[in-house]
């Protein structure tokens, strides 16, 4: 029997491998069921509005067999369903879904006070959290390589049969390395178990993202794995090797991503969402009181695109009700792309931070891969701005051309339809855990060298 065979016999002998394996194994399949149930929900929530809105449409289909259609009041109170829907590495990656509104119904009126009145997506999984694959694998799988490798040192030298062991090899790293390289290997078989079983459990498909998924956790196992056999080489007791992982393990990932944040809100400025909301609808509360032709010729002026139309009355008219909601929007569209500017830049100085943290680099790669990420949610955004400028261009047709409404253009009424942007995001995440790897495994050398010298 050849020595790693040996090893490995040594660490199935351990019942504590064993249970850490088989309870890490469950917690993964654990997670990939939540997460998957979460996504099934979600998707069955669309479809819950997308039904309430075609039974919407078929009610003023029915006012329109009786020539009670008042498309003024159409557009009105319309609502149309908007949602940022869920990717397939969703299910596996929540990511920043949850801290942000994906899901809105817009009407004929000022966007951005619908889009910031809204709530910011699920408060309950804000405050909890979700537990998913990316919450295993970037918190969990630490602690569990580091529970199975941190102390094989120190263990063989407190019980006294390091001497024993060195005198049956050449070399004594030899020895530990491939101590460490067994429970390595069982984590990383778990690993690609998991992966294989979320392939299996959910609508994820074994593509080009599949294996760029397997190649960061291979990386990230790696920097950790690096990180423990560093902490082994120090060659201290079994306390100190568990409070160093620890203290490394807490620094990665909470002591900089908190920093992170801290800079992030520093830089930012608060109270933008309310006050986009409060200059749009005293906008529009100012505008009650005002020259509404004088208004109108300036919106006219504005968009030339509606010039050929009517004049304006003296009774109440749509043409103008909906103009200065538009206004309303033009108005606080410095303010708005300001915010959008900030969000951008927020995400930039938590990429800049990820240098320092391969529980961020990872966490920003998976959040990039699943489309539930900063960048996302800016894009989403701007992409029910077109949606809602499509809509208007189709009913100002009507309202401004004297068109006749025909039963037929029901199904000519703009419909919201997500393009998700999924940007390569494998290649700058693989290198900041490369060299976050390289450093710990120079430290690493160096330990080494000094091993061998005692």
């Amino acid at each position: 029997m050849n020595l790693f065979a040996i090893e490995m016999k040594l660490f199935w002998a351990n019942r504590l491998n064993k249970w850490l394996l088989l309870t890490y194994l469950v917690a993964g399949v654990v997670a990939i069921s939540l997460s998957q149930a979460t996504y099934e929900r979600e998707l069955d929530h669309y479809q819950f509005a997308e039904a309430f809105y075609q039974n919407e449409i078929e009610h003023y289909q029915e006012q329109f067999d009786k020539q009670q259609l008042q498309l003024g009041y159409m557009g009105y109170y319309l609502f149309h369903p908007v949602a940022q829907v869920p990717q397939a590495w969703s299910a596996l990656f929540r990511g920043e879904r949850d801290e942000s509104a994906n899901h809105l119904r817009v009407r004929l009126l000022g966007l951005q006070s619908q889009v910031n009145a809204n709530a910011l997506g699920n408060t309950d999984a804000q405050r909890f959290g979700q537990f998913d694959l990316s919450f295993l694998w970037l918190y969990l799988m630490p602690l569990l390589i580091g529970a199975m490798t941190i102390n094989l040192l120190a263990d063989e030298k407190s019980s006294g049969r390091w001497p024993m062991l060195v005198a049956q090899v050449s070399k004594g790293t030899q020895l530990i390395f491939r101590k460490m390289a067994v429970p390595a290997l069982m984590v990383l078989t778990v690993n690609v178990t998991l992966l294989v079983l979320a392939t299996w459990m959910t609508s994820v498909t074994i593509d080009s993202s599949w294996l760029a998924v397997l190649l960061q956790v291979v990386l990230y196992q790696l920097c950790w794995w690096l990180i423990c056999g560093w902490i082994v080489f120090l060659n201290k007791e079994a306390s100190f090797n568990y409070l160093s992982l620890i203290s490394i393990w807490l620094v990665f990932t909470f002591i900089v991503p908190s920093m992170a944040y801290l800079y992030q809100i520093q830089q930012q400025e608060s109270g933008k969402d309310a006050a986009i909301v409060f200059e749009q609808r005293q906008y529009m509360n100012d505008s009650w009181d005002k020259d509404k032709k004088a208004d109108f010729e300036a919106y006219l002026a504005k968009f030339p695109q509606w010039t050929p139309t009517a004049p304006l009355g003296d009774e109440f008219d749509w043409r103008w009700y909906y103009g200065q909601q538009q206004m309303s929007d033009v108005v606080v569209s410095d303010l708005v792309e300001k915010r959008y500017q900030s969000q951008l830049a927020s995400h930039q100085q938590g990429q800049a931070f990820s240098w320092f943290s391969p529980v961020m680099t990872m966490q920003y790669s998976f959040n990039r891969l699943a489309n539930s990420d900063m960048l996302a949610n800016v894009d989403f955004n701007q992409q029910v701005e077109e949606y809602q400028q499509s809509l208007r261009n189709f009913f100002w047709s009507f309202y401004f051309f004297d068109t006749a409404f025909e039963k037929t253009d029901f199904a000519d009424i703009p419909s919201f339809n997500y393009q998700p942007d999924n940007a390569a995001f494998i290649w700058q995440g693989s290198l900041k855990l490369l060299l976050l790897s390289l450093v710990f495994g120079v430290l690493l050398w160096r330990k080494v060298s000094a091993f061998h010298e005692r």
